[in-house]
């Protein structure tokens, strides 16, 4: 295997590490979740974060976006502000 494949190689593979490193699973609570535009606000002990729900992640969790539940969830940060959640599961 030549060097210019192997420093190919590492490139392409140091390029996946932010992509990976953005998704961030945080225990918290749902302080406030607002239907018509989607937006859920969590909170933990020393963070806050506001995130777009999917329509389907709404659906399948509607229990648990009600203001107070302990939830697990997993955020999906798209850059510039675009901060999703990824996946919503009571803890």
């Amino acid at each position: 295997m030549s060097l210019k494949r192997k420093a190919l190689g590492l490139f392409f593979g140091l390029m996946l590490v932010p992509t990976i490193a953005l998704a961030e699973e945080k225990n918290g609570t749902v302080s406030d979740y607002n239907k018509e535009s989607r937006m859920v606000t969590v909170k933990g002990k020393n963070w806050e974060q506001k995130a777009k729900v999917s329509s389907s992640v709404a659906k399948e969790n509607a229990e648990l976006l009600k203001e107070g539940t302990k939830v697990k969830v997993e955020f999906d940060d798209r850059g510039k502000g675009d901060v999703r959640v990824k996946s919503l599961s009571k803890r």
